[in-house]
């Protein structure tokens, strides 16, 4: 939710189309709406999604031995090639959700832009759909049996304030230029990069009027 509000101040002209169709949508929306009746909000929910995972990596321990395959061969510490990678059982391997999210072979050069218009049909081309698996093809919420338990709670409540919020109340940066940065730890956390309180968000808030 943070995250949100502050790519939308960041962006005031994706803020106002956001806005513009949650005010069009009129009534209070149902769950079905809030999935499928509002695409640009759903576009926006996806976008944060992506660089803004709240856990960057997940750890995961190989139940048998296995043999992963590389799309390019990768240079070992001893200075040969290799096309694979022997994992042994029990080995811990952390998978890097917010890498592969991001990752510009994946998802094209703009990878590291904020960019909706990547999760609508007139740009749907621009995205990792062919190569990734999980929720819309993030690796936001995991993947397979393990997937996130909370995933369309959490879909539907980032929804369901984001229409709320935005249909009366306008967010602006306090400065253009503040840079934000993301903390460390289990949960990624946004903040002021040098500031002496990390986790301050630094938004204007004003009631919006027609």
């Amino acid at each position: 939710m943070t995250w949100s509000l502050v790519e939308l101040a960041r962006n005031p002209d994706m803020q106002t189309k956001l806005r513009n169709e949650c005010l069009e949508f009129g009534a209070t929306p149902t769950y079905d709406d809030l999935t499928n009746k509002l695409p640009y909000l759903d576009a926006i929910v996806n976008e944060v999604l992506r660089p803004h995972a709240p856990a960057k990596e997940i750890p995961r321990s190989a139940m048998q031995d296995g043999v992963i395959p590389l799309s390019q061969p990768l240079r070992t510490a001893n200075g040969n090639y290799t096309d694979s990678v022997y994992i042994p059982k029990g080995t811990v391997v952390v998978i890097p959700l917010v890498a592969l999210n991001c990752s510009v072979s994946l998802w094209g050069p703009d990878a590291k832009a904020f960019k909706p218009s990547r999760w609508l049909e007139e740009d749907m081309g621009t995205h990792g759909k062919e190569a990734l698996h999980g929720y819309r093809h993030l690796m936001t919420f995991g993947d397979g049996a393990r997937i996130c338990l909370g995933k369309v709670f959490v879909l539907t409540e980032v929804k369901a304030v984001l229409f709320v919020l935005v249909r009366n109340f306008v967010f602006e940066m306090e400065s253009p230029g503040m840079k934000m940065v993301e903390s460390f730890g289990p949960i990624a956390r946004s903040g002021v990069a040098g500031s002496a309180d990390p986790e301050r968000v630094p938004l204007r808030v004003r009631r919006y009027e027609v």
